[in-house]
């Protein structure tokens, strides 16, 4: 038996109230859209967004580009990767990562360099290896650059340049205060 709605809401604080900025979110998950919403984010909607192999990467990182005009801060959700790794394809990880880099990243990397102070955060919200096809409870990794942020070594966005660097977030919650730090 699965009991609902007996509890109460939590109040939840929008992204504006604790960071003082604006924020959109594109994906084409259900449960990260609905966080989006508690946080106050606007959604934006791109056609042919999904939460698996087929996204529409160019779709979400063109319209990523166009939120930046509006907001503060974009979050691009792509779950691909994820998927692949669901379905133990090394092959199809690799594909969707490339995807990621060169339709989502890049685009915005570029537009994000026109201004005068800008800052990117890639991350992923838990590992999913091809090896198990499960999460795994290891901290997922992350990079961010931009204005005002020094350099720690690293040279690429891997595990093992992650760990080598040895930049980790304790407590996942706190990673969006050090990368809005100014």
């Amino acid at each position: 038996i699965w009991l609902w709605g007996q509890g109460k809401p939590v109040p939840f604080e929008t992204f504006q109230q604790r960071h003082g900025i604006t924020g959109a979110c594109i994906t084409g998950v259900d449960i990260i859209r609905g966080f989006a919403k508690l946080l106050g984010l606007e959604l934006i909607e791109v056609p042919g967004a999904t939460g698996y192999l087929d996204t529409d990467f160019a779709g979400k990182g063109a319209a990523a580009v166009r939120a930046l005009e509006r907001h503060d801060l974009v979050v691009v959700h792509v779950e691909a990767a994820d998927e692949a790794g669901h379905l133990g394809d090394a092959a199809e990880k690799v594909k969707a990562l490339e995807q990621i880099d060169r339709h989502v990243v890049g685009p915005i990397l570029d537009r994000l360099r026109a201004f005068d102070a800008w800052r990117i955060l890639v991350a992923a919200d838990h590992p999913t290896p091809c090896s198990t096809r499960a999460h795994s409870p290891a901290p997922p990794h992350f990079a961010y650059a931009g204005s005002g942020v020094t350099s720690n070594g690293g040279q690429r966005f891997t595990e093992a340049e992650a760990i080598r660097c040895g930049l980790f977030v304790e407590r996942g919650h706190e990673l969006m205060g050090s990368f809005l730090a100014r």
